[in-house]
């Protein structure tokens, strides 16, 4: 399961909200190292990724939160629209070997069959995926800290702060 951290943007309907999350590493969250390594980070100090999540916990606009993704759903999705077709073409193959007097013998009827067992099974794959289909929507955990809570680090540690990256309550302040 991935974990972020990042601050409540804006409200949404059916219980949504828009995440902003900006790493504290440079690089795309969730990325490899390979990837980032690719990526031009020129016109900014590091990303920021927009994310819709279930908002269970209450958490209000502006407050800090962590926000989880499982990822069963994204696993359980893809074994469903490669297993089952894979399953076909094997089908396929193996009623293909055994008509065709182990590929000894070319034959029409053999193609045929494989290929139907292969259409069979991406068509079932598709269709099953269609039915048990579920998106891997993130969820808020916890609310780490409260919009109140941030307003109050900010005018007490900024003030001493000669920068603005001086403490987390500025970084997220100076994004909205």
């Amino acid at each position: 399961m991935a974990e972020y951290e990042g601050f409540v943007a804006s409200k949404k309907t059916n219980g949504l909200v828009e995440i902003l999350i900006s790493p504290t590493s440079k690089g795309v969250p969730g990325a490899s190292e390979n990837i980032n390594r690719q990526i031009c980070h020129c016109a900014a100090d590091g990303p920021q990724v927009s994310i819709d999540a279930i908002n269970e916990v209450g958490a209000a606009v502006g407050d800090w939160v962590l926000v989880r993704r499982d990822s069963s759903p994204l696993i359980r999705n893809a074994l469903v629209l490669v297993g089952i077709p894979m399953v076909g073409l094997i089908a396929g193959i193996i009623t293909s070997y055994f008509m065709t007097a182990c590929f000894t013998a070319l034959s029409l009827m053999g193609i045929f069959v494989g290929g139907a067992f292969v259409i069979g099974g991406l068509t079932i794959g598709v269709l099953t995926f269609r039915r048990i289909y579920q998106p891997a929507v993130p969820v808020i955990v916890r609310v780490l800290k409260k919009t109140s809570e941030l307003a109050t680090a900010t005018s007490q540690e900024c003030t001493v702060a000669s920068k603005p990256d001086f403490c987390e309550a500025c970084k997220m302040t100076s994004r909205t």
